[in-house]
């Protein structure tokens, strides 16, 4: 595996993420922590923040060609009370991409937060753009299903 310092910080690593989520060759995204059908993501993330001062995030995305992306984030709370959101700390992560047989761990420089605002923000940014991403997956995957059905329709009836 090629390791790669990319020269930018966790949050250009972010929007890297938001960017990937937004593509349309994308065919799955999982992530950790789990989260239940009834719970929202960014409130699991923060519940996490509050009762820990830590949190760890890994999003896969899985994209058409068979390609996929590792992104790992570490949250670490330095500031502020437990039970609430720390009010600093430090944001880490790399991604690791897989494209055929090349492998490559891309390397970000942390960022330091001073406002819990900051953080939450972020977080709430990224569920969101999460949740559009998985709609957006499940609303291709109907559409490929319907091409399927109508190019197979036509091929019955001799068309």
């Amino acid at each position: 595996m090629e390791v790669i310092n990319t020269g930018k910080n966790v949050m250009d690593m972010l929007n890297d993420l938001l960017n990937d989520l937004s593509r349309d060759d994308l065919s799955l995204i999982e992530r950790l922590p789990y989260v239940r059908e009834y719970e929202r993501y960014r409130d699991v993330i923060t519940n996490i923040l509050r009762e820990f001062h830590i949190a760890l995030v890994l999003v896969r995305v899985t994209f058409n060609d068979g390609s996929r992306k590792g992104y790992v984030f570490l949250i670490r709370g330095e500031g502020g009370e437990l039970g609430k959101i720390p009010v600093s700390g430090i944001v880490e992560g790399y991604v690791v991409s897989v494209k055929g047989g090349d492998k490559r761990k891309l390397l970000y420089s942390p960022v330091s937060f001073s406002r819990s605002d900051d953080v939450a923000a972020r977080i709430m940014e990224f569920a969101n753009m999460y949740r559009k991403a998985e709609e957006r997956i499940s609303q291709l995957q109907l559409l490929r299903e319907a091409e399927k059905d109508y190019a197979l329709f036509y091929e019955e009836a001799g068309d």
